[in-house]
């Protein structure tokens, strides 16, 4: 019987476009659309620019947000995404914040995020995208 040849050893002579990896009609461009026109100075705000560099809450909203779409609560489950899965890579641009930083940008910023995450789940109701019936 003949089989498919496995390319696991093939080399990359040009590492791809991210974006080729993932079906053009995938939920993460809608979300990286909806967080991109969205408004963080409040969130910048609350960064003074001392100690390590923080992730941009931009970054950090996607992930949560894809994350909430893919009913994945953990904040490990979703580092383990980013590190692992080709759609949280592109969403975090290929940064890897790890699980503490995303369960610490949860607390931080929990009213914030949950008012922003209501807006985004009426941009996309409005725009047809989602349903809210059970």
């Amino acid at each position: 019987m003949v089989f498919i040849k496995s390319l696991k050893n093939q080399v990359w002579t040009l590492p791809p476009d991210i974006r080729d990896l993932i079906p053009s009609d995938h939920i993460c461009y809608l979300v990286e659309s909806f967080v991109d026109e969205m408004d963080f100075s409040e969130f910048e705000t609350r960064y003074d620019g001392s100690g390590h560099p923080a992730y941009h809450p931009c970054i950090m909203y996607k992930i949560l947000i894809q994350s909430m779409l893919d009913r994945v609560r953990s904040s490990r489950a979703v580092a383990r995404n980013v590190r692992e899965n080709i759609v949280y890579m592109y969403l975090a641009e290929n940064l890897q914040p790890d699980f503490r930083t995303i369960s610490d940008f949860r607390k931080e910023n929990e009213k914030l995020i949950t008012a922003m995450f209501k807006n985004t789940v009426k941009a996309a109701k409005d725009l047809g995208v989602i349903g809210l019936e059970q």
